[in-house]
């Protein structure tokens, strides 16, 4: 063999056997990392912190207070971390804490309809509320307020609060009004009832009084007698007594008493109406005669609408015609009497 090819072998014996001493220590300091890590990991999982206290390494640091936050943990030496107030006005922290910086402060939209309620603090978040005429009733955290409501002429039961809405007062107007309809109704069929009841009893009446003139049966007994044929011209004077100058000229223009004669006579008694209306009277009843003139006389007075004063005349007209029947029963029962009494005297 060469002496070149011999020291060629001779180098790469050498360097194998460097290499793997190598590769033996790099995997020999890979082991023991790897059994530091594991055994650090252990300790700090290990480590129990006390109430506001929190773990950093292998130590246990306070928490910062309430106002501030965590600029560094602590050191062996010093277990108080390193804490820096917040920024008054935009930044806040409301409880201990280990964080790195504060939390900002909230603002209150009014465009979303909240105004401020507290302003922020250091150890306080701002608070909001609804402003005013808006109103915000959700469980949670109120994201907007809405507008209150607006009650109809102003009719509001209860005003709007930023937590509850506006309540307003019912509005019964329409009970109002049907109820204002049944009673016109009712009222309007009380009064048509009336009248016709009052038409009908009229009605009988008039049917009673006819009935009695063609068809009462004699009786034993004397009453005044109904539209019986009474001579009336003794009793013009209390007739026209109970009526004015113009029933009077109404009554003799529907019995077709010329009106040339009615005026002459008017003419003739200028200044003195009562005598105005005898004249009148009596020259309808010459034209009439006797026979059916107390009936046609209130008949005529009830068409024309003068149902009280027909109601007068009668009631005067049956007074004298009672008397009269009475006085007439009188003279017979002592025309009897004293022919009886002649008879005895006699016998």
């Amino acid at each position: 063999m060469s002496a070149g090819l011999l020291f060629l072998r001779l180098v790469l014996v050498f360097g194998w056997t460097i290499g793997s001493q190598w590769d033996s220590d790099v995997s020999a300091a890979h082991t023991i990392y790897d059994k530091l890590s594991i055994k650090r990991n252990i300790s700090k999982r290990e480590l129990k912190c006390g109430e506001r206290e929190y773990a950093a390494e292998n130590i246990c640091c306070k928490e910062c207070a309430p106002g501030s936050f965590k600029l560094a943990d602590c050191t062996n030496d010093n277990k108080t971390s390193n804490c820096k107030p917040c920024e008054e006005g935009s930044t806040f922290m409301d409880h201990y804490n280990s964080l790195h910086v504060c939390r900002r402060c909230k603002s209150c939209d009014s465009e979303l309809g909240f105004e401020v309620a507290e302003t922020c603090t250091v150890t306080q978040n701002t608070k909001c509320r609804c402003k005013q005429h808006y109103f915000c009733n959700s469980s949670d955290s109120c994201h907007h307020c809405d507008p209150c409501s607006k009650c109809e002429n102003g009719a509001i039961e209860k005003v709007c609060t930023p937590t509850t809405n506006t309540i307003c007062k019912r509005n019964f107007w329409w009970i109002y009004l049907v109820i204002g309809i049944v009673i016109a109704i009712a009222s309007l069929s009380a009064v048509a009832a009336y009248c016709y009841k009052k038409k009908r009893k009229d009605f009988d009446v008039n049917n009673q009084m006819l009935s009695r003139v063609v068809h009462k049966p004699p009786t034993s007994e004397v009453e005044p007698l109904v539209y019986t044929d009474v001579d009336l011209s003794a009793h013009i004077p209390a007739i026209v007594e109970v009526m004015t100058l113009p029933q009077v000229k109404a009554f003799v223009r529907k019995h077709e008493i010329p009106e040339p004669a009615i005026e002459q006579t008017l003419q003739d008694y200028i200044n003195d109406s009562t005598e105005q209306k005898i004249k009148l009277f009596h020259m309808w009843y010459q034209h009439h005669g006797m026979k059916g003139a107390y009936e046609n006389l209130i008949v005529s007075l009830r068409e024309l609408k003068m149902r009280a004063v027909a109601d007068k005349i009668e009631k005067k007209l049956n007074a004298v015609t009672f008397s009269s029947q009475e006085n007439g029963r009188s003279n017979v029962n002592t025309a009897e009497q004293s022919s009886t009494h002649s008879d005895r005297h006699n016998v």
